[in-house]
């Protein structure tokens, strides 16, 4: 929030009541506050966590990402953290830190399996609007000699099994096993 500015109270009393005065300070309050502004968002594009849409532009530019028009700024931000958060060699223990900070601790399962060099995620649907970015990112830190397979991972049984059968009526079968559901009731 930019400051407020009122230039008559910087000048002596006296001036307060000059209709030259008024009128300047008139003029020069709404660029003064409109500098002020430009000011705040200057800083806030500092940081990642409170870039405006015009730092995230400037960051996509910077490492040629190509964002859709129907992106949320909240969506594009994810994907420059992510990119932000990239770092070669990765090992389980910093790939799970990673992800727990990207998705939450309970917003995906990891699967590696050495041995048939395989890697599998699957995204919770609480976060699939974030499954592009991740799956992006995944193929550019994972080994080259390993599958990655990401996928989301849907309404399970277990949790439709919370609900009875008049609630789930209410739903579609696509709606059952692709959205985040409320809670039961």
């Amino acid at each position: 929030m930019a400051r407020k500015v009122d230039v008559l109270s910087y000048l002596p009393p006296i001036f307060h009541e000059i209709k030259e005065m008024i009128e300047i300070a008139k003029v020069e309050n709404p660029q003064l506050e409109a500098l002020w502004q430009e000011i705040e968002n200057a800083l806030l594009d500092q940081f990642l966590l409170s870039t405006t849409e015009r730092g995230i532009k400037r960051n996509e530019d910077m490492l040629h990402i190509v964002s859709m028009a129907t992106e949320s700024l909240e969506t594009r931000r994810f994907r420059l953290l992510t990119r932000f958060n990239e770092q070669v060699p990765y090992t389980r223990p910093v790939l799970r830190n990673l992800l727990n900070t990207l998705l939450g601790e309970n917003g995906y399962e990891l699967t590696i399996n050495a041995t048939d060099k395989t890697l599998k995620i699957k995204i919770e649907l609480t976060v699939k609007g974030m499954f592009e970015a991740v799956e992006q990112m995944l193929e550019r830190i994972t080994p080259q000699n390993m599958v990655l397979t990401v996928e989301l991972r849907y309404n399970q049984h277990s949790l439709l099994a919370k609900y009875t059968h008049a609630q789930l009526a209410a739903f579609t079968h696509e709606q059952l096993r692709n959205e985040v559901l409320p809670n039961a009731d």
